[in-house]
């Protein structure tokens, strides 16, 4: 539930009228208050491959936002994806190929994908994305993620603002990041108009071109130096990915933009190809899970790393001390 009525849900959760379920093993959620646009895959990702070369076993729940299917999915035993984007969902496909290793699970319950994975898998902690307003299952640590440009727009929730819940809300979080900061500078002036306590952690990041990445997973490194490209992409902020990519060095001769977790038609794709004339073409990650099939043009995704520019000495202390208090339950 998002919107006006989201504030109310979370103080019947916090009165005790409704009750979260718990799993035996620490919970990291990883969201945010507005819709779309945050990062939080990226920094799914980060946060799971730093704790996997720390030795730790994680597994990854979400929700699947979506995906035709129902109940818990097995999107990774952590040997690649098992199922395709339509039935796991675009973000959980993409988690599972950039994750060797790390299960991945989806479910409309996070509580009953974490079961069912114990079932199967030993795991030290749980990543909850997109968690932080799914109140079912207790979290020992919520870390919200707050956009440096957009931060939280006009304040108000949906339908007349970007806000799931209302601002204020900010205050139930454990450690607040700022991301897709151009410097720290701008992290800071984002992070001083969320509420949230002075006292916990504050990080602030930046999303950056790693590599190229084609749809057998084999990277190539950027060209940039002005290579003339078409580009696409279905995000809830298509401008930033167009933006990425000029600051990568690219020259991007057309831009087709179409609605977050699109669904490509083969009428589209023929229009790309079209303007592509041969010229190569430049996607997002999360968008080459969701096409299949034969293409009329070269295709390729560029792939994207978490950079953090101030206080990753501060979140990962909380996250360490979080999971091995936790851990002791």
């Amino acid at each position: 539930m998002i919107g006006p009525f989201a504030g109310w849900r979370r103080s019947l959760y916090g009165a005790g009228v409704f009750r979260s379920e718990s799993l035996p093993r620490p919970v990291i959620s990883v969201g945010n208050l507005s819709v779309g646009g945050s990062g939080k895959t990226p920094h799914v990702q980060f946060l799971a491959s730093w704790l996997t070369e720390l030795g730790m076993k994680v597994a990854v729940l979400s929700r699947g936002y979506g995906r035709r299917s129902k109940g818990v999915v097995w999107v990774s035993r952590g040997d690649g994806p098992a199922v395709s984007a339509e039935i796991g969902g675009d973000e959980p496909v993409l988690l599972a190929i950039l994750l060797p290793g790390v299960p991945v699970l989806v479910g409309e319950s996070r509580a009953e994908a974490g079961r069912e994975c114990l079932r199967c898998r030993e795991v030290d902690a749980f990543l909850l994305d997109d968690g932080f307003q799914h109140l079912s299952l207790r979290r020992d640590a919520d870390l919200l993620l707050v956009e440096a440009e957009g931060g939280l727009g006009n304040r108000r929730t949906l339908p007349l603002g970007p806000l799931r819940e209302p601002a204020e809300s900010a205050r139930f979080a454990d450690a607040l990041v700022v991301t897709k900061c151009a410097d720290a500078a701008q992290g800071e002036k984002s992070a001083s108009a969320v509420p949230f306590p002075s006292d916990r952690p504050r990080a602030f990041s930046r999303l950056v071109a790693r590599a190229t990445v084609d749809r057998h997973g084999v990277e190539s490194p950027l060209s940039g130096g002005g290579e003339e490209v078409v580009a696409f992409s279905g995000l809830a902020r298509n401008g930033q990915f167009l933006e990425t990519l000029r600051a990568s060095g690219y020259a991007v001769r057309k831009f087709f933009p179409f609605g977050d977790h699109h669904r490509y038609r083969p009428a589209e794709l023929k229009e790309i190809a079209s303007a592509a004339g041969g010229a190569p073409v430049l996607t997002t990650e999360k968008d080459l899970v969701r096409i299949s099939g034969p293409l009329p043009f070269n295709l390729k995704a560029l792939r994207i790393g978490v950079e953090f520019l101030s206080g990753w000495e501060d979140l990962s202390r909380l996250i360490l001390e979080t999971l091995g208090t936790a851990g002791k339950r």
